[in-house]
């Protein structure tokens, strides 16, 4: 095997590269973070509080999920290492931080100040 060829995953047949799969979870991660942070901005423009506000956060974080999950025909396995239940609910308390952020930030530029 060369130096230039990518490793690749030989788990129950399938050939999977790993350079695929990690340019896979820093596009998932990047589009993510960019739509909980234009969520956290509408919901702060938007001035809801405590918990209309909690609502939405999660209300947003499950419809792009949902709407990630749709265009991976369903099936994530296939494009990264995640299992389905772990996709949608793993990293919440990371997008959960970016969202608060933008929500008061908008929040209070909009109703504060």
């Amino acid at each position: 095997m060369d130096d230039d060829e990518p490793e690749v995953n030989r788990e129950e047949g399938d050939f999977v590269s790993d350079e695929a799969i990690m340019h896979n979870m820093s596009a998932i991660d990047s589009y993510r973070s960019y739509l909980t942070i234009f969520a956290g901005v509408a919901t702060g423009i938007l001035g809801a509080t405590s918990l209309r506000g909690l609502a939405l956060f999660l209300g947003s974080y499950l419809l792009i999920s949902i709407a990630l999950l749709a265009k991976m025909r369903l099936d994530p396995e296939a494009y990264i290492k995640d299992k389905p239940h772990f996709f949608v609910f793993g990293n919440i308390g990371r997008y959960g931080l970016s969202f608060v952020l933008f929500w008061t930030l908008s929040y209070a530029l909009v109703y504060v100040y």
